[in-house]
């Protein structure tokens, strides 16, 4: 991507959400959590461009795990970030409650990316 601001990054979640969605219902759940990874790997990389932090990598994925380890980040952000990452539950279980419908990685992928538009802003 030549233009790396967070507003050209948050521009391309909303249709890799989509495409996400459109996989999944389509029976293709590999792709689904593919396009969900990306999706909040893009919001975290546009989180990052405006507030630049140290260890979080140069890939979706690093993003993702760092997000996952980061204790100043919400609990629930955390746990969606760790889902996403394919990590096993931690010993106990999640601390966030799951919501009461089934979890997709969509799900997941929209609570990261909702944080990090709400953070890139402050």
């Amino acid at each position: 991507m030549t233009d790396e601001t967070p507003e050209a990054w948050f521009a391309q979640v909303d249709p890799e959400l989509a495409s996400a969605e459109e996989a999944w219902r389509g029976g293709n759940a590999g792709r689904g959590r593919v396009c969900s990874r990306r999706a909040a790997g893009m919001a975290l990389k546009g989180w990052l461009v405006a507030s630049p932090r140290l260890g979080y990598g140069t890939s979706f994925m690093h993003h993702l795990n760092a997000l996952a380890d980061d204790d100043s980040i919400p609990v629930e952000v955390r746990e969606a970030a760790a889902r996403l990452c394919a990590r096993p539950a931690p010993e106990g279980g999640f601390a966030a409650p799951l919501p009461a419908a089934r979890l997709t990685p969509m799900d997941d992928a929209r609570v990261v990316v909702a944080w990090a538009r709400v953070n890139a802003a402050r």
